[in-house]
């Protein structure tokens, strides 16, 4: 049996999973704004889809070590909690505050999206500098991953 090594991550992959989650999440909001009748019912797979997506999220920026985690994460806490804190009376017939939250939650995960694509960006050039060859290493041995 083969022992396995860890692999780095692909930030490029990562980042495509991440715009990948934030977009299904997004189309997943739309899909309750256009059904504002069934919002009662729908509305606690709104609130699980936002966390499992947030959850995806914080995974793919820990392992890509973006910083800033430690804030999207109590960013994340708070727009769950108003979710969790508005369910109750959203389940219970409330339709016009599920539409206010939805309106909210639109906006917000289209703010978070923004910034996640910031922080991305700026990290982007730390991790390949992390991928180079130990600054000793010159010419043709840093090409090939020799350290000297």
């Amino acid at each position: 049996m083969r022992s396995r090594r860890p692999v780095a991550p692909n930030p490029q992959a990562l980042c495509a999973v991440l715009r990948h989650a934030r977009r299904a999440l997004c189309e997943r909001v739309a899909q309750a704004q256009q059904a504002p009748d069934t919002l009662a019912h729908d509305f606690p797979g709104l609130v699980a889809a936002v966390e499992a997506g947030f959850r995806r999220e914080e995974l793919a920026m820990e392992a890509l070590h973006v910083p800033g985690l430690r804030e999207r994460r109590q960013h994340h806490a708070i727009i769950l909690g108003a979710l969790h804190h508005v369910q109750p009376a959203v389940e219970g017939g409330n339709l016009e505050l599920g539409r206010e939250v939805v309106l909210a939650l639109r906006d917000l995960l289209e703010l978070s999206r923004l910034s996640a694509d910031l922080v991305l960006a700026m990290s982007a050039p730390q991790a390949q500098a992390s991928a180079r060859p130990p600054s000793g290493v010159r010419g043709p041995a840093a090409r090939r991953g020799i350290a000297g």
